[in-house]
């Protein structure tokens, strides 16, 4: 396993506030060349780099020869938006590994109060790995096998897909980084999907309860940096974000409650120490 040089997210020098963290880097549109207009172009020149990376050319092989996990996928039932889900279900489902699912109606309740709900009958003790994901996401193919090899391989516990440049997104440290197959964060999203290892459940389970779910992934990112277990983002297996970030509620109130979460658990920690990347895997 090869580690290039750290590299820290753009925009992460200004720090003003410890809450900083809380309006997105991009708002509603990024520009250059990470911008998603763009990004049909740059896309293909990332995934043309990785095709070069021996590394990565073995991915497939590699994954190909990890014991099957017990993989369990949690959701949230939108009943407008059903379809959309079941296409996400069934291209997770695309895998060597055993699968199981469990969805929660979306109801008068916020995302994590509805996962913890679509929990309540799973036995956690017989599952490896716990996928939170949404109904708004498009995988490249074979995704999870080789997505749970990289996350694996890479000593993650908290582990999400980096964005491709045509998904939507709020955060530059959740993209893609080029010729790298996982780079290591202090930040993994809350969506549109993320991954639990069996070993962190006593630490992030059941999920706060909040309305909004702004500042979960942060508080996340503190306990791994307390309990000392590695998160991050898996480069290898690029997803497109669907829909907008952000767009179907009060900011304000979100900003609000997310305040609220961290001050109960004591984090005061400004964007540069919350959206860092510590290193870079071109090698797994």
């Amino acid at each position: 396993m090869h580690m290039s040089d750290p590299c820290s997210p753009k925009g992460a020098e200004s720090v003003p506030h410890a809450d900083d963290f809380l309006q997105s880097q991009y708002g509603v549109r990024r520009r250059g060349w990470r911008g998603r207009r763009i990004g049909v172009l740059t896309d293909p020149l990332f995934d043309l780099r990785l095709t070069r990376n021996r590394s990565y050319r073995s991915l497939a092989h590699k994954a190909a020869s990890m014991p099957p996990r017990r993989v369990h996928v949690a959701a949230v039932d939108v009943p407008a938006r059903r379809a959309d889900l079941d296409a996400v279900v069934a291209a997770l489902a695309d895998t060597r590994h055993q699968v199981t699912v469990s969805f929660a109606p979306l109801g008068d309740r916020g995302k994590f109060e509805n996962i913890n709900l679509a929990l309540r009958e799973v036995d956690l003790a017989q599952i490896d790995w716990l996928i939170v994901t949404d109904d708004d996401v498009a995988f490249p193919q074979h995704f999870l096998d080789r997505f749970l090899f990289a996350c694996e391989a890479a000593s993650l516990r908290i582990a999400q897909p980096a964005h491709c440049f045509r998904s939507h997104t709020a955060w530059e440290v959740t993209q893609r980084i080029w010729n790298s197959l996982v780079h290591i964060t202090r930040f993994v999203e809350c969506g549109p999907i993320t991954a639990f290892h069996r070993s962190v459940f006593p630490h992030v389970l059941p999920f706060p309860e909040t309305r909004w779910a702004w500042g979960v992934d942060v508080l996340w990112g503190e306990i791994a940096r307390r309990e000392g277990f590695q998160i991050g983002v898996v480069d290898a297996t690029p997803i497109r974000h669907l829909r907008p970030v952000g767009k179907l509620y009060s900011q304000h109130s979100a900003v609000e409650e997310a305040r609220q979460l961290l001050a109960r658990h004591r984090i005061k920690r400004g964007s540069r120490a919350i959206l860092e990347t510590t290193a870079v895997l071109s090698h797994l």
